[in-house]
């Protein structure tokens, strides 16, 4: 308040002018309204030089709300003006007959009447004009050469008792039975899958044990524990079976990713699990995969967990040549002579 050098009595003053002002120039019954709309009267120059001379003295929000009022108000009324003076000059059908019985109505002593004669010759110029650019859908008038096309009568469709009608015998087709205990294409690969890696993990446990039987020299069930704990450091454990062997099909990248995913639900149940065995733990280390109860050993469920695994096309095929795979453990779904037994 004291920076603006004015104090509360000269804001008080100030606003009862804006006021003052706000009501001479919206009242349309006052006489300052109606000076403003005319154009030839300078009252609305001299309105808004008052105007802008009491905003040079504003300082606050307050006085400068009541000077956008009165700003807008001067905005209206120089509309209104604006109009006066483009404003051109309209003709009604009244005003229209009283401009014609003023030119052509005759007055003589007796009696008054409209002199239709004359205004027929004042307004026959205008229908004596042709015209142009006039067409009609049967061509130009006056063209004798002009014939018109005859329109080609559509042919009567006569009905023919003789013909025998011929029934169209309707086809019924035989709904194919839904078996509520058939699976699904997804639902048939994982069961699929399981079998293979049933049978996978048997046969490649089977072998593993002939393969060292024959390098001791001795029976399984005869194995020391020398021979158990050389078993497992060369072979590891002999339930796993390589993952990249079991899923990746050489041939075909598409099958790979199925293989994959089919085998993403197994681990998802808790039918399957995944374990990377590092190098010098058996002689093909690498991730592999084996079949596992749904129970731990506490026998409580065990927690599913999800992992997200990138495969491009160019990690298969490096993948594929490092395992040296041949053949996909599990055969493709379109063949039918490798299905899984």
């Amino acid at each position: 308040m004291s920076a603006s050098d004015q104090t509360d009595e000269q804001r008080r003053e100030l606003r009862i002018k804006q006021r003052h002002l706000k009501h001479l120039i919206q009242d349309e019954r006052s006489v300052l309204c109606e000076q403003m709309a005319d154009v030839a009267s300078g009252k609305f120059q001299k309105v808004r030089k008052e105007n802008n001379k009491l905003w040079t003295e504003v300082r606050f929000t307050r006085e400068a709300v009541l000077d956008a009022d009165n700003v807008e108000i001067i905005s209206a009324r120089a509309a209104r003006q604006t109009d006066q003076l483009v404003n051109l000059q309209r003709y009604d059908a009244t005003q229209l007959v009283t401009k014609l019985r003023g030119k052509f109505s005759v007055i003589q002593e007796d009696s008054s009447f409209f002199n239709w004669k004359t205004f027929g010759f004042e307004v026959g110029s205008c229908f004596n004009a042709v015209p142009c650019n006039v067409s009609f859908l049967n061509g130009p008038i006056g063209a004798d050469e002009y014939e018109a096309k005859p329109r080609k009568k559509r042919a009567r469709k006569e009905m023919i008792e003789d013909i025998e009608e011929v029934q169209i015998a309707s086809v019924k087709q035989k709904k194919k039975s839904k078996d509520e205990n058939s699976l699904s294409a997804a639902e048939k690969q994982v069961k699929d899958i399981t079998k293979c890696l049933q049978n996978r993990s048997v046969e490649n446990e089977q072998q593993k044990i002939e393969q060292y039987e024959k390098k001791f020299g001795t029976n399984v069930k005869e194995w020391d524990t020398k021979m158990t704990t050389t078993f497992k450091k060369e072979q590891g454990p002999a339930d796993g079976v390589c993952l990249v062997n079991f899923c990746f099909n050489p041939k075909s990248f598409t099958q790979t990713v199925e293989n994959l995913f089919g085998l993403s639900f197994l681990v998802k149940d808790g039918k399957a699990q995944i374990e990377m065995r590092e190098p010098g733990s058996c002689q093909m280390p690498g991730p592999y995969v084996k079949i596992k109860n749904s129970k731990n050993e506490n026998g409580n469920s065990r927690v599913n967990r999800q992992a997200i695994v990138a495969l491009s096309m160019r990690d298969w095929r490096a993948m594929v040549n490092a395992f040296k795979v041949r053949q996909c453990d599990i055969p493709h779904r379109g063949n039918s002579k490798n299905a899984p037994k």
